[in-house]
């Protein structure tokens, strides 16, 4: 009963870390829509500052999203557990890392060396649901025969 992760379970990881992101992120940007009008907050619309910003938001809502989608895909692919969890934790650490390293980045330059992070991260959750993908593929051929 321990603390085991299942199969099942860790589509339900995602699914779960996912939908408590994009509540997050709706009320990030409620913050950011109470300051959006001020025409000069964090030096004006077209800043780096406000750029990164931005490009925070979106990633916390999109990648948000996009765990929620790879948490209802993880059970149709045909890995192995241990694939299965390095996928699952590399979105997560994807959706994470991105708005961190975007707000990181507005106070200095210097972190911006660690978008790595979040670009590998997501790379790698993605190849690894591909090759998933097309196993399953193969797999449902394979069985039709």
């Amino acid at each position: 009963m321990g603390g085991a992760v299942r199969d099942g379970d860790i589509s339900k990881i995602n699914i779960i870390f996912g939908w408590c992101w994009l509540f997050l992120g709706i009320l990030g940007a409620m913050w950011m829509g109470s300051h959006a009008f001020a025409p000069d907050w964090l030096g004006g619309y077209i800043s780096i500052s406000r750029r990164l910003l931005r490009l925070a938001h979106i990633a916390f809502m999109a990648l948000s999203l996009t765990n929620v989608l790879y948490g209802l895909c993880m059970d149709s692919v045909s890995l192995p557990i241990q694939l299965k969890k390095v996928g699952s934790f590399s979105m997560i650490i994807a959706a994470v890392s991105m708005p961190l390293v975007c707000l990181a980045s507005i106070a200095s330059n210097s972190f911006q060396i660690f978008f790595c992070i979040p670009v590998l991260s997501f790379c790698l959750a993605v190849f690894i649901m591909i090759v998933g993908q097309i196993k399953y593929i193969k797999y449902e051929r394979r069985n039709r025969r």
